[in-house]
């Protein structure tokens, strides 16, 4: 007989509750912002010129498309995104930012980065990076890979 396998000795379990913790702990960060966490990363493939369309911003955030137009809605009302539709194909849409939400994006990305520090400054530098190089090894392994993406945590 197999041993059966317990929720808390799932990897799984572990890292989508680090996440959940993360992520919750960062939109109370964003409170004063008004922007949520997708929000922000919506803002932030913009503000870092990674996505400039609603199906390069779905790729750049590794979402479904179809969660993106709710999600430019809400960023557009908060007149911190514009949509530019082309002349000659209103399909064709161009996501920038406005003033507003450049301004914003500066302080939101000292605060992701407060926020990210709040948690790695319980290891060792030796030991983040480490974290990070296994973090994009086993991202490899399910068919993401992270090396033009990544920025250094150092």
């Amino acid at each position: 007989m197999t041993p059966s396998f317990e929720l808390h000795g799932s990897y799984t379990y572990w890292i989508s509750r680090l996440a959940s913790l993360m992520r919750e702990s960062f939109n109370h960060a964003l409170k004063g912002a008004d922007v949520s966490w997708p929000q922000w990363m919506t803002l932030n493939c913009l503000y870092h010129q990674q996505a400039h369309t609603p199906a390069q911003i779905a790729e750049c955030l590794g979402i479904d498309r179809s969660a993106i137009t709710r999600l430019l809605d809400r960023l557009a009302e908060k007149n911190l995104i514009l949509r530019v539709h082309d002349d000659g194909d209103r399909r064709s849409v161009q996501v920038t930012l406005t003033e507003l939400g450049v301004s914003q994006m500066a302080a939101i990305d000292a605060a992701a980065r407060e926020h990210q520090n709040s948690f790695l400054s319980h290891l060792p530098a030796t030991e983040v990076r480490a974290f990070k190089g296994n973090l994009q090894k086993l991202l490899r392994a399910g068919g993401v890979d992270t090396t033009s993406l990544w920025r250094s945590l150092d």
